[in-house]
């Protein structure tokens, strides 16, 4: 594809965001690590920081710590249950009931051990890959600011 199809495929894209605003020179794209005003949100740019992820990696580590606790309190509070209960049905119930919730726990803090440092690495992974978009659009002739009629170039 030549630079010249680029720039109205390009063109196209604008107009049909213009029309979708009512004003074609308002329609814009930006990439958030490509500048541009602090409001980007508001201006209808997409925009990109790692606060999600790294937050939502803080609340699985949080959970990690929480449900370490609680198998620790779980486990601490039947200890000696079965030993006061023998030869009821109930002691091995409860037995069964532990060591299920115990599994349970285990695996919730582990699944959350593993996606933390996850879940890190795709606010790191986007913010690289903005860089990466931005400079390859650099080269890009977008038309904008052209004549939309070809004759008057």
């Amino acid at each position: 594809m030549t630079t010249e199809a680029y720039a109205e495929s390009w063109r196209q894209l604008i107009d049909l965001a213009g029309q979708e605003r009512g004003n074609a020179a308002n329609a814009r794209m930006s990439l958030a690590s490509a500048g541009g005003s602090s409001n980007a949100a508001a201006d209808g740019d997409l925009k990109h920081t790692d606060r999600p992820w790294t937050t939502a990696a803080g609340v699985a580590e949080a959970l990690r710590t929480s449900t370490a606790t609680a198998k620790s309190k779980l486990s601490s509070a039947h200890a000696g249950v079965a030993a006061g209960n023998e030869g009821l049905a109930s002691a091995s119930v409860l037995t069964s009931v532990l060591t299920s919730w115990e599994d349970r726990l285990g695996t919730v803090r582990e699944e959350c051990g593993s996606l933390a440092p996850k879940l890190r690495l795709v606010g790191k992974e986007l913010g690289e890959r903005d860089v990466t978009v931005k400079s390859s659009l650099q080269g890009i002739d977008t038309g904008i600011g052209a004549s939309s009629d070809p004759g008057e170039q």
